[in-house]
């Protein structure tokens, strides 16, 4: 347990008011694994064959859903051309299936019934009786073959099959008093859901996506100015968080300075949730020499490592998408930020 929480716990259990740490939560944007813009980032959805004719629909389904993603994928330089594309997406459903089972379990239910009074007290005695607990189970099953051609010349460079199993329960019961059968559960929409999770899986080949994060701020051992910086964050103002921290580091910032001892937990944490606002601002080089500063003053804070490592895959992550022309110096916005 680092000491920010030690902190924050013994804190609470004196019924103290303290900031202690708070979260915010922000979307960020991950590149695609290919990187179509060396053929000109041009895409064109091909045939998705159905083996089975009855797979037909969801054959119809998957391309409209990945020609919709493709027309409005977060790269906006990428284009969905009819034929001629860079690349040609492919594919065949190979099971769109769905398969129910009805379980029964035998037991002993009860039930108060009301045997007299005493002193006009109503008294009860408990009745058992047989009774049925009945569980419907619907398993939807989506297997999916995906195939990445190169426009040109018919090269395959991705073939791949993605399976998925949906499962939905409803219950009921069947007893001398009750009678209640299990919900119906519809086939179709549960081999859609399935079908839905290949598809997201499989556009993360193509598509930048965009994975929702939880950070945690540090109070800087109770600095008003880290509180008035988180409060920024959670509106979503991050530029102007960054200087309050930069405030609580004061002379710190200098190359080499010094930071006695009895300041470390208080600066430590000032760098750590610059850190985070600059990574998040996209100015992950500096966010990277925040965090490492931070650690230096905390080496006990091994969470933090986690954090300069995430720190790290971002700034992989924003050159990825420079390279795909998803970004060109574009910043990671604040999609959402608040408190637990």
């Amino acid at each position: 347990m680092n000491r920010s929480l030690r902190r924050c716990l013994l804190l609470l259990a004196l019924l103290a008011p303290a900031a202690c740490s708070r979260t915010a939560t922000f979307n960020v944007v991950r590149p695609a694994i290919l990187n179509a813009s060396a053929v000109g980032n041009t895409m064109t959805v091909g045939p998705i064959a159905a083996p089975n004719p009855i797979h037909l629909p969801a054959a119809a389904d998957i391309s409209a859903q990945l020609q919709h993603r493709i027309a409005n994928s977060l790269n906006r330089s990428i284009r969905l051309v009819a034929a001629g594309g860079g690349v040609v997406i492919t594919g065949a459903v190979l099971a769109n299936d769905y398969a129910e089972t009805m379980e029964r379990n035998n037991r002993v239910c009860s039930r108060q019934v009301q045997s007299g009074t005493v002193n006009g007290v109503p008294q009860y005695r408990t009745d058992t009786y047989a009774c049925v607990d009945l569980r419907r189970v619907g398993t939807g099953v989506s297997r999916v073959q995906f195939q990445i051609t190169h426009g040109s010349d018919g090269t395959v460079f991705f073939d791949q099959v993605y399976e998925f199993r949906q499962q939905e329960v409803t219950t009921g019961i069947m007893s001398s008093y009750e009678n209640r059968t299990p919900a119906y559960i519809n086939p179709d929409a549960l081999t859609a859901a399935a079908r839905a999770v290949n598809i997201e899986h499989f556009a993360r080949v193509i598509l930048p996506w965009q994975e929702q994060v939880t950070v945690v701020f540090e109070d800087c051992n109770g600095d008003a100015r880290c509180r008035q910086g988180y409060d920024l964050v959670q509106q979503g103002n991050l530029e102007a968080a960054e200087p309050l921290f930069t405030q609580v580091i004061g002379d710190a910032d200098r190359p080499g300075a010094a930071v006695p001892a009895s300041e470390a937990e208080r600066i430590g944490e000032a760098f750590f949730n610059r850190g985070l606002t600059r990574e998040y601002l996209g100015r992950h080089t500096q966010a990277v020499a925040d965090l490492q500063r931070a650690m230096q003053l905390r080496p006990d804070e091994s969470d933090w490592q986690t954090q300069l490592e995430e720190a790290q895959q971002m700034a992989r992550d924003q050159e990825a998408l420079r390279q795909q022309g998803a970004v060109s110096n574009e910043t990671q916005n604040v999609q959402r930020a608040g408190t637990p």
